[in-house]
């Protein structure tokens, strides 16, 4: 990429006949409660998050006609997302120790009516500064919403299909990311720039106001043991942080350079081309994050770590036959390598959030998720493009794309060793336990 008091099944311990998977690190679990009224967090969030991509994608798929209204150069252009990448990551990182102090419902609905708000902005813009500003903004409400959300899913969701609830989640995200692209690019045209960010904003208002009545908490009330750093400081967390942020580099720099590698190397055409990405990304994204939430769940019932150790398998099974369509150029075989390749890394998207959240105690599950979707967005997504882009002055694409799966194949690892470590208790620095 999980319980709270009030909602008290996402937070008791693994269910297992291994007495490793029924024991808590951080102490017994309350006892049940009755879950807070409201909408269940699951479908909501989900549509949510459909529109939180289709919301940030949206804008990449129109960058010609925004580029030719505004008279842009292209660094311009490349301005839109990476001002967003970081205040994006920023609005993470401060809002996660603010949802564990005020509850994640206030965080969320915030977000959502900020990120929507701006979006409809940018369809108002009459200057590239303007529109520059709103998008940051846009980022700010979807830094806000990522981490609350993640970490009120995880509170919600049955211990022994929390994996599950999150693969379902990023189903919106598989989606909302590939709708957005696609709605950019085939109704710009038809609507105007300004008409699709009018579409894509909307609804979110909507969402926002639906999100108010959201069943969470009001507060996480559970006293700390220790402080948060302690946890954020534990040899496991960094380990999953590494890895999380060495699959986002992967990710993010396949994803950047995949029409130059489609097109220019493989001689797709464009058309083709761009269906191939489409179909790949949406088929692999939605059944590689729903099948890594079912497999975590299926390892975590046999022993703790069962999350981690998902992405870890995913991870170096994809290895193979990420160098394969990478060295490959026979045009039927390199569909079929990345097909495969695509859905094993989709895989990460299920349960990581889960994994993260493991990894300490309820009271600070947002600061958890907020450092880690800081770390991922600052040092893998950001990074990706430009280092492939100047491996690319000595090499094909093809090649220079091998670094991705190195990174993931070193993620793999790393997530071993934390489903390992998980598994034998030493997945925090010191026992918060009573």
């Amino acid at each position: 990429m999980t319980g709270l008091p009030g909602v008290p099944p996402g937070r008791q311990s693994q269910p297992s006949a291994s007495a490793s998977a029924s024991t808590s690190p951080f102490g017994a679990a309350p006892a049940p409660a009755q879950r807070p009224r409201g909408i269940p967090p699951l479908p909501l969030l989900t549509l949510i998050n459909f529109f939180n991509y289709l919301d940030r994608q949206v804008v990449y798929g129109m960058t010609p006609l925004i580029g030719d209204h505004f008279h842009l150069p292209a660094w311009k252009l490349g301005l839109l997302a990476t001002v967003n990448l970081l205040v994006f990551a920023f609005a993470s990182l401060v809002s996660g120790p603010i949802a564990d102090r005020i509850g994640p419902r206030k965080v969320i609905f915030a977000g959502i009516f900020i990120w929507s708000a701006a979006t409809i902005g940018s369809a108002l813009s009459t200057s590239y500064a303007m529109l520059l500003f709103f998008r940051a903004v846009v980022g700010v409400g979807e830094g806000a919403y990522g981490p609350s959300a993640n970490s009120l899913l995880c509170a919600d969701a049955d211990p022994a299909k929390r994996g599950r609830a999150l693969g379902i989640y990023n189903v919106g995200m598989a989606i909302g990311g590939t709708s957005g692209l696609a709605l950019g690019a085939i109704l710009a045209p038809i609507l105007g720039w300004r008409g699709v960010f009018w579409l894509a904003g909307g609804p979110s208002l909507l969402l926002a106001l639906l999100s108010a009545f959201i069943a969470a908490p009001d507060h996480l009330s559970r006293p700390a043991k220790l402080p948060a750093r302690t946890y954020l400081l534990s040899p496991t967390y960094i380990l999953a942080l590494a890895g999380g942020i060495l699959a986002t580099f992967a990710a993010s720099g396949l994803i950047f350079w995949a029409r130059w590698l489609i097109v220019e190397e493989r001689h797709f055409s464009v058309v083709t081309g761009s269906i191939i990405m489409a179909v790949i990304g949406l088929v692999c994204g939605v059944g590689g994050v729903v099948a890594g939430g079912y497999w975590g769940d299926h390892l975590n019932r046999r022993a703790r770590g069962g999350h981690a150790r998902a992405i870890g398998w995913s991870m170096l099974i994809a290895v193979p036959f990420g160098i394969g369509c990478l060295a490959i150029t026979n045009k039927p075989i390199f569909v079929v390598m990345t097909t495969i390749a695509v859905f094993f890394l989709s895989v990460y998207n299920g349960p990581s959030a889960a994994v993260v959240d493991e990894l300490g105690p309820p009271q600070f599950a947002a600061t958890l998720q907020a450092v880690f979707m800081f770390g991922l967005h600052v040092l893998g997504n950001s990074t990706a493009p430009p280092v492939i882009g100047w491996l690319k002055k000595f090499t094909s694409t093809g090649n220079a794309l091998q670094v991705t799966v190195l990174a993931f194949g070193l993620s793999g690892v790393l997530f071993m060793i934390v489903a390992h470590r998980q598994k034998t208790g030493a997945s925090y620095n010191s026992d918060p336990a009573p």
